[in-house]
């Protein structure tokens, strides 16, 4: 009988699985290379750029993503297609997705070990440069699908141009169940009706990971030295994932803000001669299971709902 209970035990777990999840805000991943859409100050030749800084970003943000060691990965502010191939080259990442707007200097992309079924962009209506990325997996019998975003900076584009990202985004989550929303949204945690992600986290239902945090000085992604730092990156889950009938689970007190002592000065990036090493960002990682058990129970919702 305690060989029966103890294969069923096997069978069941390793039918499960973990996955890991980040998202990155790489700040100005640019190559080497002129093709006329950089920033003037990444033009070789014109700026301070050069083949050789390009090398040396590329190297630096490469041993971020190697330390993560996360499943996927959510990129913000990669130039294009070529960069996230050579990002890739010599580590366990084999999928790369990657989506721009025509004559954007950045756009986004995912790195991943896991096979991805399908890509979608959708185009925020009167914005440029800024849309959504939508990539599907599948696992065993379910699937989920990430929403890569980077929201127009309030202090350059103003809060009608964030509104229209946000309303883009909202539609486009309408259509999906298992939806996770992450990225470099340009507005500061907050559960106030006023808001940027109100409508998504209140109206809809889904979950902002920063809630997870229990410190609220901890809450915080963004670190440029010398600035205030600001919780502006975030991790949206839609309903299912805290839900045991779902096909998938977060995993309790997962989410993380991943700041090694190699990336760090102190409780900001680390950075030489006011330029960031890394990224004036830092990445934000989580899991998700098959195994309903890992979801979080009562008394840690009732923790973090004291703490916040």
């Amino acid at each position: 009988m305690r060989a029966v209970v103890l294969l069923v035990f096997c069978v069941v777990f390793a039918f499960c699985q973990n996955i890991k999840i980040a998202t990155y805000n790489v700040e100005n991943l640019f190559d080497g290379i002129n093709n006329g859409n950089e920033y003037s100050d990444f033009r070789i030749g014109k700026g301070k750029w050069s083949k050789e800084k390009a090398r040396q970003k590329l190297l630096r943000i490469k041993e971020v993503i190697t330390a993560l060691d996360a499943d996927i990965i959510a990129l913000q502010e990669v130039e294009n297609e070529e960069v996230l191939k050579e990002l890739i080259a010599g580590t366990n990442y084999k999928y790369i997705n990657f989506s721009t707007s025509k004559n954007a200097p950045v756009g986004l992309g995912v790195i991943s070990k896991i096979k991805p079924s399908s890509s979608e962009a959708y185009k925020v209506h009167g914005i440029k440069t800024r849309d959504i990325l939508r990539v599907k997996f599948k696992l065993q019998d379910g699937e989920f699908s990430l929403f890569v975003v980077h929201f127009p900076a309030f202090k350059r584009n103003g809060l009608e141009a964030q509104k229209r990202a946000e309303r883009t985004l909202r539609v486009a989550l309408a259509q999906h169940k298992n939806a996770i929303a992450l990225g470099d949204f340009n507005t500061v945690y907050s559960t106030s009706d006023r808001s940027l992600l109100y409508n998504i986290t209140t109206t809809k239902n889904y979950t902002n990971l920063w809630s997870e945090v229990r410190e609220y000085k901890q809450r915080y992604s963004y670190a440029r030295s010398g600035s205030n730092k600001r919780a502006i990156d975030h991790v949206l889950l839609s309903p299912e994932f805290m839900d045991k009938k779902g096909q998938f689970v977060y995993v309790c007190d997962s989410f993380k803000v991943f700041k090694p002592n190699f990336m760090m000065d102190g409780e900001y990036a680390k950075s030489e001669k006011n330029l960031s090493v890394y990224s004036d960002h830092l990445p934000l990682v989580f899991e998700i299971s098959t195994d309903k058990n890992l979801l979080c129970g009562i008394m840690s919702k009732f923790l973090n709902r004291i703490n916040m």
